[in-house]
């Protein structure tokens, strides 16, 4: 992920807005056959879908006073022992029985909430670094939310639309 592109509190919001409605239309464009292809790694659309809801859940759940890797249906220990592909792959096989159409709503419902906490969020919290903004994360993690929002949000949907888009060869 990288440093946010964004340096306000509306450039924020305008950045995730504007990658989610870029999602979201080719979320629903989507037919039951390209959602089926898999990618070298094994990846559906699916798979992604279900990726980036639990991923941005382990933001939200961040406003709801809980801890990341609980949204992320991991052990602590896996979580913080783990890398990314290592986590990403018990995600991935933890939802791989549910399909498209409630992995997209799943990632809706987990939008709306995240959206609301962000939505919340001052100029100053956006500034300060994610351990002093919420109390449950980890010490170490020094970035400013302005950053892990928007590497959570907008610019994740930006990197999974691009791959979903090679992933069905531009069919939707």
């Amino acid at each position: 992920m990288s440093q946010s592109r964004v340096s306000t509190h509306a450039e924020l919001v305008a950045a995730i807005d504007s990658s989610w409605e870029d999602l979201l239309s080719f979320l629903h464009a989507v037919s039951p056959t390209h959602a089926s292809t898999r990618d070298d790694n094994g990846w559906t659309v699916k798979d992604h879908v279900t990726h980036m809801a639990v991923w941005e859940d382990s933001v939200a759940v961040l406003f709801r006073g809980g801890l990341r890797h609980e949204a992320l249906g991991i052990d602590e220990t896996f979580y913080t022992a783990s890398s990314f592909d290592e986590i990403n792959e018990v995600i991935k096989e933890g939802f791989k029985a549910v399909p498209l159409t409630q992995a997209i709503r799943q990632l809706e419902q987990v939008h709306r909430e995240l959206m609301t906490g962000v939505k919340a969020l001052s100029e100053g919290d956006l500034k300060a670094a994610v351990r002093d903004y919420f109390a449950q994360a980890p010490r170490t993690d020094d970035r400013p939310m302005m950053t892990f929002v928007y590497d959570n949000t907008a610019d994740h949907f930006t990197e999974h639309l691009q791959w979903m888009r090679e992933l069905i060869g531009g069919a939707a």
